[in-house]
């Protein structure tokens, strides 16, 4: 193991001990070129003593396509983490951005913008007084600040603008409308997509669309998730899911931790045949700085690996209600009110195509709406 923390050239691309005093709040950002034959390369923050101990270790190695993060102490390496939910994002000869944000409890790093993990302090952060970059990289530079907020947006991090399809609130509809899912077919499909003449250019281009790239940030006008309005979020499960959540919050900080107003956390099982079987679905609110107590429900979701979805995240007078494919799965009574979500943050085993903020409308002659919850209808 020891060999992949040493290096052929041990010259540093890039070494600085003007750090300055760390607290929390401060933050690094590297940024650099990655070297077109590039194996790896490292972050390290170090300690001056005898042993040079390493606080942080990061290092991207692109052959695996994992990020490790370790801690050096008495030159004994201690056992490094390697997972996270974020995409492997580094390509030889692209530029890069790593951020590292000091706080009391742990380092929180970015990839090009995006949270990639955390990592806890195994030893004092206070101790670090020196910065090193070696590897496969060229031109590295290093900003240091004072932030309130974490991470530092980029553009290619940037939220997205959901699309609000506001305008026929008033309208009602015949009590036989069905759900329309707009996912375009051949996107829908696992298999490679048959080919398209050349007179169907614009549906070739659509189903080489390969959808919304995940994290997904989006936001949407304040105060305009409210009764009577709905999230639809169209998308496919993949094939060996895990699970999938989708925040509902107020900003799209990680740290300082926003208000959740709703937490719809799928988590898939697996039966003993090895199918997958029901999920466990968890909901819960973030405020006043904590969790709420967490509900969760082994159900029937609709979701299938390989399959495709819609699911609505519908404001009723007291509570979101959660369907799939027009199927009620189940609620969350509010904890905080839905007018304070400005940001829909989607992150996990999905694919998504789109997300857009919509009416849920009145059928004609009836007091209920299209996603109307059964248990409390009389007329269904």
């Amino acid at each position: 193991m020891a060999s992949f923390y040493e290096y052929s050239d041990a010259q540093p691309k890039y070494s600085t001990d003007e750090i300055g005093q760390l607290c929390e709040g401060v933050s690094f950002t590297f940024t650099g070129k990655i070297a077109i034959n590039c194996e790896r390369f490292s972050i390290n923050f170090m300690y001056k003593n005898e042993t040079r101990d390493v606080a942080l270790h990061i290092n991207p190695r692109l052959p695996q396509n994992y990020i490790v993060r370790n801690t050096k102490v008495h030159d004994v390496w201690g056992r490094e983490e390697v997972s996270s939910a974020l995409p492997f994002l580094l390509r030889r000869g692209d530029r890069f951005a790593i951020q590292v944000f000091i706080t009391d409890v742990c380092y929180m790093i970015s990839i090009n913008g995006h949270h990639f993990t955390e990592y806890s302090h195994r030893v004092p952060y206070s101790g670090v007084k020196h910065l090193e970059v070696k590897g496969d990289v060229e031109d590295v530079e290093m900003q240091r600040t004072i932030v309130q907020s974490y991470p530092q947006r980029l553009k290619e991090s940037a939220a997205r603008v959901i699309e609000e399809h506001l305008s026929a609130e008033m309208d009602e509809v015949d009590a036989n409308a069905e759900e329309i899912i707009s996912i375009p077919r051949e996107w829908c499909l696992i298999s490679a997509p048959a080919k398209i003449s050349d007179n169907s250019s614009k549906t070739c281009q659509v189903s080489a669309d390969q959808g919304l790239t995940l994290p997904y940030y989006g936001g949407i006008t304040p105060k305009s998730l409210k009764e009577g309005r709905c999230l639809k979020i169209e998308g496919r499960v993949r094939l060996l899911p895990h699970s999938f959540y989708i925040n509902l919050q107020q900003g799209q900080n990680i740290w300082p931790h926003p208000v959740i107003a709703f937490h719809l956390n799928p988590r898939f099982s697996q039966t003993s045949s090895g199918a997958i079987g029901k999920a466990v679905v968890c909901r819960n609110a973030w405020y006043d700085g904590s969790w709420a107590q967490e509900e969760r429900s082994e159900l029937d979701t609709n979701l299938r690996p390989g399959r495709t979805f819609c699911l609505a995240i519908v404001c009723s007078k007291d509570s979101f209600e959660v369907y799939v494919n027009h199927k009620f799965i189940t609620e969350f009574k509010f904890h905080v009110k839905p007018d304070i979500v400005d940001t829909v943050y989607i992150q996990g085993d999905v694919k998504l195509w789109n997300v857009s903020l919509e009416p849920n409308p009145m059928i004609k002659g009836k007091n209920v709406r299209i996603y109307h919850n059964p248990i409390y209808t009389e007329e269904y």
